[in-house]
C-alpha cells in the first residue's frame, strides 16, 4: 500500500513532504529546548497526558469521561494563554531574536567578544569583593531580551562597566545601592532597579527579596541575574527560572563566558 502511494506521487512532492516533517521536527525541537527547565516542560507532559486519556476514553466507549477531555481541551487553551504567559513571551521573543545579522557582522563579533571579556571581568571582580565584605548586590546581564521597562524603573547610568563603579553603587546606604543594576553589551544602563518578584514556592525560605527578584526576572527573560547575599556573603545565580547559590568567582566568570550572549544580538 505504502509503496502504490509513492509510485504515484512525484518526487518534487517527495522532498516537499519530507521537508515539512524536518521543518516540525525542528520546531517540537526547538519549542522543547526553550521550555527545558521551565514549568512549561509540566505543561507539555500534562498535555500529553490529557490527549492520552481522551483517545483512552474515547476508545473503550466512555462517552461522558470522552466529553468532559473534549472540554478540557477546548477550554484549556484558553487556561493556558493566562497561566503561562510568561513562557509564552518568551517563545515569542525567541521567535523575533531570529536574524540573519551573523551574515554581516563579523567584525562586530570580534569587537563584542573582547567588550565581553572585559565586562564579565569587571563583574567577577566586584561580586569577589562585596561577598568577601557581605556587600548585597543585583546585578542584571542582560542577554536577548529587551529590558527597557526594568531600566525605566530605576535611575539612568549609562556609564562604563568597571569593577570601581559596580562595587561603589551598591556601598550601604547610598543613594543607588538598594535595586538592581542593569548591564547590556557595553554598558552599565541603570542602577537602583526595580525587578519583579517570583511567586514560586519552592524557593527556600532563606532566600530574600533579592534572591525573589533575581528568579522573577529570570522565568520571564533570558537575562542572566548575580545575586549577592548580605547575610551569607554567597553569590547566586538565575537564568531562565532556575537559581544556583553558593558559586565561586572562578565558576561565575566560566558561567559567564559560557551562557551570557551566546546568540546574536540586535544592532542598536
Amino acid at each position: 500500500m505504502i509503496a502504490e502511494y509513492l509510485s504515484g506521487v512525484s518526487t518534487l512532492t517527495l522532498i516537499i513532504h519530507l521537508l515539512d516533517i524536518l521543518l516540525v521536527w525542528f520546531l517540537v525541537y526547538k519549542l522543547l529546548s526553550l521550555l527545558k527547565g521551565t514549568r512549561g516542560m509540566q505543561l507539555v507532559k500534562g498535555i500529553l497526558i490529557v490527549i492520552g486519556l481522551k483517545i483512552f476514553f474515547n476508545f473503550i466507549g466512555f462517552r461522558t469521561m470522552t466529553y468532559i477531555f473534549e472540554q478540557v481541551v477546548t477550554w484549556g487553551v484558553l487556561g493556558i494563554m493566562i497561566i503561562f504567559q510568561p513562557e509564552l513571551r518568551r517563545a515569542l521573543e525567541y521567535i523575533g531574536r531570529v536574524q540573519l545579522s551573523n551574515i554581516f557582522n563579523i567584525n562586530y563579533k570580534d569587537v563584542q567578544k573582547n567588550s565581553t571579556e572585559q565586562i564579565i571581568k569587571a563583574v567577577v571582580d566586584s561580586s569577589r569583593h562585596m561577598a568577601r565584605r557581605r556587600i548585597g548586590a543585583l546585578i542584571v546581564l542582560e542577554n536577548n531580551t529587551g529590558l527597557d521597562e526594568y531600566v525605566e524603573s530605576g535611575i539612568t547610568v549609562n556609564a562604563e562597566v568597571t569593577n570601581e563603579l559596580i562595587i561603589n553603587i551598591f556601598i550601604p546606604n547610598t543613594p543607588l545601592h538598594d535595586g538592581a543594576m542593569i548591564i547590556d553589551e557595553n554598558k552599565i544602563r541603570a542602577a537602583s532597579c526595580v525587578l519583579p518578584l517570583s511567586d514560586n514556592r519552592s524557593i527556600a525560605s532563606s532566600y530574600g527579596t533579592r534572591h525573589r527578584a533575581a528568579l522573577g526576572l529570570s522565568e520571564v527573560t533570558d537575562a542572566i541575574i548575580i545575586a549577592v547575599s548580605e547575610e551569607t556573603g554567597k553569590i547566586s545565580v538565575c537564568q531562565n527560572g532556575i537559581l544556583t547559590s553558593d558559586y565561586s568567582t572562578d565558576d561565575l566568570a566560566d558561567y559567564l563566558a559560557k551562557n551570557w550572549k551566546q546568540q546574536e544580538k540586535i544592532i542598536k
